[in-house]
């Protein structure tokens, strides 16, 4: 009875204290770029591939920023890296991914990553 009651109280302790992530992507558009632009002709070249991150921590789902917060300020840090002031360069193919992580009611920290690739218009 007492080789139960241990095996029982590691398994309850090995669930609560478990660690999780969760791993989201976000293909909409997330932020207000409206730019419309043709890409039928080949007038531009591929430059690199920019990310950026924010990440917020919760200790028991207290503090933090809001999802939406996050993603802006991701999205704000990658358009700084893509040094786009001044040039025929524009960011295509932007995508967002979220991950969730830590462990359950205690502690989580989100993680959210803009990535996108930059390119240049030749003509």
């Amino acid at each position: 009875m007492k080789n139960l009651k241990i095996i029982l109280s590691l398994s309850i302790l090995a669930v609560l204290l478990n660690s999780c992530g969760i791993n989201m992507a976000l293909f909409t558009n997330k932020n207000s770029n409206v730019t419309h632009v043709e890409l039928a002709k080949k007038n531009f070249k591929v430059l690199e591939r920019v990310t950026g991150t924010a990440s917020a921590t919760y200790y028991f789902n207290i503090g933090g920023l809001k999802n939406k917060d996050l993603i802006n300020m991701a999205t704000a840090d990658m358009v700084g890296k893509a040094n786009l002031t001044g040039t025929s360069k524009a960011l295509i193919y932007t995508t967002t991914d979220v991950h969730k992580g830590g462990v359950c009611f205690l502690y989580s920290k989100i993680t959210v990553t803009v990535s996108a690739q930059v390119i240049e218009f030749t003509e």
